[in-house]
């Protein structure tokens, strides 16, 4: 009795052997796939897809259509920022291994508008294509699309509003998108993030800006870009120290690698080496009502940020945005000391020489 006991438990310990082992090659033979993501958001399995989609990123970080895939389906969950933010990665990750990515990816849209003029998801995916790479008209003339086929579509109103306002056209129009977008969804924090871009880079109305972005906050939008705009907001509405503290936050928030630089005094320059997440911090010796003026610039790429953290740490004056994209500021120092200047790409994501020159 014992021996055919012992014989069972052999035979069905193989048996699982050999099941654990078939089931191993099984999923060897069908990882995930952008084919199957793309698959789950033709079915309205949106957050199946963006599970399936992460999982080809992390097969292939560098990889074109998992980002593609993933932005689709957020998209078409209603979580606008998630989308920013991969497309934020395809700049920092995928374009340095693949520079055709942008065309890749607008070209994929293309040929599914081509074999299916109506088909909302690829409208939805192929708009923000475009708007993401400064293609307004483009943008718009999707978006339109789009709401020909559903009028109240979110993502339709919302994105032909902010086109409509970044590219300056017909301004009016994208503030009634724009109302009707709120009006379809007035609790996400998503619609108010993307509501206050518009209102930031597009037709500035730094108190609306701040309103919406405030919203966006406080309704789990903790990203480095609700802080960016949030920075903007308060500079232009002359509140340093508020501006100063939201430009550290959302240099915190994109750094990986903070370096120790050389020490920046007046009348110097520094030329520092940028990859995605790294950020410089530079002592720079001031002393008591002396005038710091600091600037930013690039041959490389055109958006830069920085903030200057007072002796103690705590973030003192901020810059965006102050030469076109480039980052500077002209502050008088409050106490005498070693300031430390943070300095990186806009949301971390460039690589390429950076020049800060201190007057």
């Amino acid at each position: 009795m014992l021996r055919r006991t012992v014989v069972i438990l052999a035979v069905l310990t193989l048996l699982l052997t050999v099941g654990i082992w078939t089931a191993g090659s099984a999923y060897a033979a069908n990882p995930c796939t952008a084919e199957q993501g793309q698959l789950l958001i033709d079915s309205g399995q949106y957050t199946q897809a963006v599970a399936e989609f992460t999982c080809v990123i992390d097969t292939e970080p560098t990889g074109v259509e998992g980002y593609r895939g993933r932005i689709e389906a957020a998209l078409l969950l209603g979580q606008f920022s998630n989308a920013v933010g991969d497309y934020a990665r395809v700049t920092a990750l995928v374009l340095p291994a693949h520079p055709d990515a942008q065309a890749t990816i607008l070209a994929g849209y293309k040929a599914r508008l081509k074999a299916a003029p109506q088909n909302v998801h690829a409208l939805t995916g192929a708009s923000f294509a475009h708007w993401w790479f400064f293609e307004y008209p483009q943008a718009i003339h999707q978006a339109n699309r789009l709401l020909n086929i559903q009028p109240n579509n979110l993502y339709g109103n919302l994105f032909r509003g902010s086109s409509r306002l970044l590219h300056g056209s017909n301004k009016a129009k994208g503030t009634e998108d724009l109302e009707r977008a709120l009006a379809l969804a007035p609790q996400s924090a998503d619609v108010r993030f993307i509501v206050a871009d518009a209102y930031t880079y597009g037709q500035p109305e730094p108190q609306r800006a701040l309103a919406e972005a405030t919203l966006a906050l406080n309704w789990g939008l903790d990203t480095p870009r609700v802080h960016a705009i949030l920075g903007s907001a308060y500079l232009a509405l002359g509140d340093q120290s508020a501006a100063a503290f939201h430009i550290h936050r959302h240099i915190d928030l994109v750094t990986t690698e903070l370096v120790n630089g050389p020490g920046i005094g007046a009348g110097t320059s520094q030329q520092l080496s940028l990859v995605p997440g790294r950020t410089y911090e530079l002592p720079l010796p001031a002393t008591a009502g002396e005038t710091i003026s600091v600037l930013t610039s690039s041959d490389d790429f055109y958006d830069s940020i920085l903030v200057l953290l007072a002796p103690d740490g705590s973030p003192v004056v901020g810059g965006d945005d102050y030469d076109a994209y480039f980052a500077g500021f002209e502050w008088v120092a409050g106490v005498t000391g070693t300031y430390r200047l943070w300095v990186t790409s806009f949301e971390s994501v460039s690589s390429g020489d950076l020049v800060v020159i201190r007057d």
